[in-house]
């Protein structure tokens, strides 16, 4: 039997590992750690492979047992306890014909080179793996395990203590916070708070996992798919000439899937009140506005409307015409409203800052 040690370098996530590290890493075995701080220790745990924190550093461990994790720096003592383990990790690969050395992003290169000494006096075969970079979404493993841990029994009382109710409020800031973080056009505060809004995603999904409903696995799935179904220009066959023909084939799609005959039904009724508009008189079907509807005529009548309104109910109807219009003015001149409004407050504040002394 050829003996092989496996030397496989992991920016992180051993679970992420290319198909020719998995012939090593067997989840049905326990994984061993010589550092309980070890950075694929989350991996690991959301992999729900087993693992413990390895015995003293003479103690090769019980057979059967064959990756270890190595997770200390290499000063004198630290390259001393490295050379007991490289043994340890050569004895598995004598007696069990193979054993994998898992090691950290950092301070790898002095011990594979000692296990590779060793393994060469010993004639025992070493094949070194070095993944190229972190595969990407590697880092969201991290985010849900943390959730995880923050959730569990010996975690934060305040996320325990957390509902999808709790949370909503949040959720609406977080999202509104990404707004302005696109508006500011500074990509390291887009980041920071994108990350803000993915944690409200986990963080659900947290929740429903707790109470048995489903959990973070089975939302990407069910967008994954959803994407797949309705992008059948990418993912199919069909044949599209223009970004609008995509919306159209989505809405399409959509309608079919959800079996709706109502052309205004899913819209939801929390949006912001210009959004709202917008979106009703986009799925709204030929006809359905008046005849005129977004032309500045229109919008001049209702001004006309106004100031002969009388009675604050009559003058706040009259005045809801009024924004539609001009929201169906916005739409018909190829501007969305909520953005344009938005820039709009923007340039007020700024005015606003810019005319204040300061105190």
């Amino acid at each position: 039997m050829t003996r092989v040690v496996l030397v496989a370098s992991s920016p992180r996530l051993p679970l992420l590992f290319p198909p020719q590290t998995w012939r090593a890493l067997d989840a049905a075995r326990p994984v061993w750690l010589l550092d309980d701080g070890h950075p694929s220790l989350p991996a690991l745990e959301v992999g729900e492979i087993p693992w413990q924190v390895l015995a003293p550093a003479d103690d090769t461990g019980p057979a059967g047992r064959d990756l270890l994790l190595v997770g200390q720096g290499l000063d004198m003592e630290a390259v001393a306890q490295a050379r007991r383990q490289a043994d340890a990790l050569l004895d598995h690969a004598r007696r069990d014909g193979t054993a994998t050395l898992l090691l950290p992003p950092v301070n790898d290169g002095p011990l594979v080179q000692l296990v590779a000494d060793r393994a060469a006096r010993s004639h025992i075969e070493v094949e070194a793996v070095y993944p190229v970079g972190e595969p990407k979404g590697a880092a969201l493993l991290d985010l849900v395990a943390t959730e995880t841990r923050l959730r569990g029994p010996d975690g934060c009382p305040w996320d325990r203590e957390q509902t999808h109710a709790s949370l909503a409020r949040h959720l609406v800031e977080e999202a509104y916070e990404v707004l302005d973080a696109i508006d500011e056009g500074d990509p390291e505060h887009l980041r920071e708070e994108l990350g803000d809004l993915l944690l409200q995603v986990v963080f659900h999904a947290q929740l429903a996992e707790d109470a048995g409903d489903f959990d973070v696995d089975g939302v990407a799935r069910a967008i994954t798919e959803k994407l797949v179904r309705r992008h059948p220009h990418v993912f199919g066959d069909l044949q599209v000439a223009s970004a609008g023909e995509v919306v159209r084939n989505w809405e399409a799609i959509k309608r079919e899937e959800e079996g709706r005959t109502d052309p205004l039904a899913g819209i939801p009724s929390a949006l912001p009140a210009l959004q709202l508009a917008a979106k009703l008189q986009k799925r709204a079907p030929a006809g359905a506005l008046d005849e005129g509807a977004g032309s500045p005529a229109r919008v001049r009548e209702r001004l006309d409307e106004l100031a002969g309104a009388a009675g604050a109910e009559e003058l706040e109807a009259v005045v809801g015409e009024l924004l539609f219009e001009v929201v169906a003015l916005a739409r018909a001149s190829g501007v969305e409203p909520e953005a344009a409004l938005r820039a709009t407050a923007r340039r007020f504040r700024a005015r606003f800052l810019a005319a204040t002394p300061e105190s």
